[in-house]
Parts: C-alpha cells; sequence; structure tokens
C-alpha cells in the first residue's frame, strides 16, 4: 500500500492469499492493485488466473474482455483464446485469435494455437494447415 504503483508487490501478495486458499482476500487485493495500476497487464492476468484456476470461468471471461479493451496485449487476446478453448467454445477461440493477428501478424502463438484448435479439436486438417502456413516466416 505503500508503494501503490509497485505492481510486482500486488501481485506476490495476491498469489500467497491464492496458494493458501484465501480467494476473496487475494481478489481484494488485485482489486486494489487494478485501482493503483489500471492498464497493468500482468495485473489482469493475474485476476484472470485467479478465476480460471476456481473455475470461475465466466469472471475470467469478463475479465479478459475488459483487458482487451484497456491493454490489448498480445498475451491477453492468447489467454482469452486458450480460456474459450478450454471451455470448448473453438470458433470464439478462432475468433480471438483473428482479432489477435489482426493487431499483430507477427506473433506466432496466434497461428499455433489457432492451427492446434483446428487439427485436435476440430479435426479440420485443411484448416490448421492454412493457419500454419499464414504463421510460417516467409522465406
Amino acid at each position: 500500500r505503500n508503494v501503490p504503483r509497485a505492481e510486482v508487490l500486488w501481485l506476490m501478495r495476491a498469489k500467497e492469499k491464492m496458494v493458501n486458499g484465501r480467494v476473496a482476500e487475494a481478489r481484494e487485493i488485485l482489486t486494489q492493485a487494478f485501482a493503483a495500476n489500471e492498464n497493468s497487464q500482468e495485473v489482469w492476468l493475474a485476476a484472470v488466473k485467479l478465476e480460471w484456476e476456481n473455475d470461475e470461468y465466466e469472471r475470467a471471461r469478463m475479465l479478459l474482455s475488459r483487458a482487451r479493451e484497456r491493454c490489448p496485449a498480445d498475451r491477453v487476446f492468447m489467454k482469452s483464446a486458450l480460456l474459450e478453448r478450454e471451455c470448448q467454445r473453438h470458433e470464439d477461440a478462432l475468433r480471438l485469435l483473428e482479432e489477435g493477428v489482426a493487431r499483430n501478424d507477427k506473433f506466432s502463438k496466434f497461428y499455433m494455437i489457432a492451427g492446434q484448435i483446428c487439427a485436435e479439436d476440430l479435426q479440420d486438417v485443411d484448416r490448421a494447415r492454412q493457419f500454419y502456413q499464414r504463421g510460417a516466416p516467409e522465406k
């Protein structure tokens, strides 16, 4: 509290509570961290992790939606897609990956994850191949 912008301190404190099963306290700490660091990708993703690991998928989804608006980083789009994949919402995951590609077509993980979803989850090898080819660096 004495160093409100030191996000690492907030994150360490929240993680300690989370590891000890004190989820409500971890949420409160992250709420305070948001107040001091509202556009911090790390704080957003820590809050998402807390909810995701406690099977609060709708809360995690809502947080990721806000994070995509406030700090639209590659990792935020990637985590959004991974959550949708875990929830068996494959087309939503692919849509988020395409949004990520539109923002940064050099982030190879977007293509790899999309290819995995198509090949492994949807059994659509042709579509997977298209993602992998799009993500392959040109020679």
